[in-house]
């Protein structure tokens, strides 16, 4: 497993490359405040004075991962990343329970096609019972798949839907959300500190990770 604390205090600068659909392109529901890649951004190259580091979102909304994978030469490839976080699930669902096992083996194949790179997978953060129809009852299928491909193939998972679930539980999930699925500035900082946990860079004195999240 990559060690996160060795790879950011190399010399050499790293392409972060993010790619998906509309929550991390960060589009509309976060009302013009920072997406939880431009978050991840400043805390990479201002925090950790990696300033010759670049951090590029291909994101797409509306994208599934058939969509990622037939771009993929655009929309991650020519940028010749060393780290890919891919973050799909929602659009698939439309899919429903036939799409299953079609996601899974595109998905697969963008991981193979990545190369070299170190391909982070992220699961769908929570929804509401106001999100798509489609949605409700397969999301927990699909982000299934994602955790079993980690699991298997030993990529770091980020796992917003587990992080998400607990907000549910403790009653304040309604807070980090816009519309029906899509995160607000509260659920991008919330999937920023997830993201930076996940990797091993939170840390108590950062501003980045201090950010207010109710």
């Amino acid at each position: 497993m990559i060690s996160w604390t060795e790879l950011v205090a190399r010399e050499e600068p790293i392409t972060w490359l993010f790619t998906g659909d509309s929550v991390t392109a960060g589009v509309r529901h976060v009302h013009g405040h920072r997406d939880y890649t431009q978050l991840f951004a400043e805390r990479i190259r201002w925090e950790l004075r990696r300033d010759r580091d670049v951090i590029v979102n291909t994101a797409v909304g509306g994208s599934t991962i058939d969509d990622v994978a037939g771009d993929l030469d655009h929309r991650v490839l020519r940028f010749r990343p060393d780290v890919v976080v891919l973050g799909v699930g929602f659009n698939d669902t439309r899919n429903e329970a036939a799409g299953i096992e079609p996601f899974l083996a595109c998905y697969q194949e963008v991981v193979d096609r990545c190369g070299d790179a170190v391909f982070v997978a992220q699961t769908p953060n929570g929804s509401m019972p106001t999100a798509s129809a489609h949605v409700l009852p397969h999301l927990p299928a699909y982000t299934a798949v994602i955790r079993e491909i980690a699991a298997e193939r030993g990529l770091p998972l980020v796992d917003h839907a587990a992080v998400w679930r607990e907000a549910e539980e403790r009653g304040i999930m309604e807070a980090w959300i816009s519309q029906g699925c899509h995160p607000n500035l509260y659920g991008h900082r919330a999937m920023a500190h997830t993201l930076l946990r996940s990797l091993g860079l939170f840390t108590d004195d950062s501003v980045i990770c201090r950010l207010a999240v109710p």
